[in-house]
């Protein structure tokens, strides 16, 4: 499609398919090298482009994975090796299975999946990421099961669109079931 016209000047149909295509979302590496169709020879120019609700699911997948692998920090001491907190030597979330409800500082523990989250999942904005117990009290005594709701921005072109989840985490088996709620 030519964006300028017989002059040379750049007209407005033309500016607004460049950004149109600019605006389209991308998906992470990870699924682009992923073939979902192998016996397709070509792929289709919008296939590589995905919706708001594409972004959200694979968003979702991903910080399963984050939050149900338990990183080298939990048996090993980093003190000496602070850049390895932050890289993906360190993957995932310290481990939680085998703990009493008791034992568990839900401050330290909320802030310690909002890094989890902040290191390892880049297409959340950091600065709109909250991460909060919801657990009530009475509950918490007899099923050992901690509820904690993630909420945030996605990054989105033209703008951030907001999400919810909602987690829930087993003590005994440290598994932590992620669910999507909506818009914040």
């Amino acid at each position: 499609m030519d964006m300028e016209d017989i002059s040379g000047k750049r007209t407005a149909f033309g500016m607004r398919e460049r950004r149109a295509a600019k605006d389209r979302l991308q998906p992470a590496l990870l699924d682009r090298l992923t073939d979902n169709e192998p016996l397709k020879k070509k792929e289709s120019r919008d296939s590589v482009m995905i919706t708001y609700d594409t972004l959200r699911h694979a968003v979702l997948r991903d910080l399963r994975w984050v939050l149900n692998t338990v990183n080298i920090e939990t048996v090993d001491d980093l003190d000496a090796f602070a850049q390895v907190r932050s890289s993906t030597v360190n993957f995932g979330v310290e481990a939680l299975a085998g703990r009493r409800m008791s034992e568990i500082d839900w401050v330290d523990m909320e802030q310690s999946i909002k890094t989890a989250i902040i290191h390892f999942e880049p297409r959340i904005l950091a600065d709109s990421l909250e991460v909060a117990c919801v657990s009530e009290v009475t509950s918490l005594e007899h099923h050992n099961v901690l509820s904690l709701e993630i909420r945030g921005k996605l990054w989105c072109n033209p703008y951030p669109r907001e999400f919810l989840f909602r987690t829930d985490i087993d003590l005994e088996s440290g598994h932590m079931d992620l669910q999507e709620q909506g818009a914040a």
